[in-house]
């Protein structure tokens, strides 16, 4: 699938959650664990595994950015919860190592095409993720409209284009 994504800065949680929760109702709880994995010697992550209370899934991207939107190419798969020190060790057998790991805690909604998150990412505070899938074979115009479509969502939950972070969470986390 083809992924598009903004990410912003929360500076007024009770107010932008309060306006999620006025438009879409409560939203479902959201924890996830991911570890990330590189080749030696790369400074990008090369493969991703996203522990969920009940499954595992694994996921590799080709990331870019449109005007500070993520637009990225995702292939991913799922297995079941019991397979994580199998799939870490299957992962170092292929010459693969650590990297860091993201913990994301919150709540999530679905708004049409759109996917929402508003969650506390490690040490970071808080974030709105909002991103919208398209299939691989997806027109520059349908990117464009599921960008606008974001941005609108933003403007709606009081969320500034100011607060948009391009910057990906490995370099936050990284410190980059």
């Amino acid at each position: 699938m083809r992924e598009i994504e903004i990410k912003a800065h929360v500076r007024n949680l009770d107010s932008v959650l309060g306006a999620i929760k006025a438009k879409l109702g409560e939203g479902k709880p959201v924890h996830k664990h991911d570890h990330y994995f590189r080749r030696p010697g790369e400074l990008i992550q090369s493969m991703r595994i996203r522990e969920f209370p009940d499954r595992l899934e694994y996921t590799t991207k080709v990331n870019s950015r449109v005007n500070g939107t993520e637009d990225n190419r995702e292939y991913e798969f799922s297995a079941p919860l019991e397979e994580l020190q199998a799939s870490i060790a299957f992962f170092h057998a292929l010459g693969h190592e650590d990297f860091f790991e993201k913990k994301k805690n919150g709540y999530e909604w679905q708004d049409g095409d759109a996917h929402i998150e508003l969650l506390s990412v490690n040490d970071l505070g808080w974030f709105l993720e909002i991103e919208v899938l398209l299939p691989f074979d997806s027109t520059d115009l349908d990117s464009d409209k599921a960008r606008e479509e974001i941005k609108a969502l933003f403007k709606a939950f009081g969320v500034s284009e100011d607060d948009v972070e391009i910057r990906a969470y490995r370099d936050m986390i990284l410190g980059r």
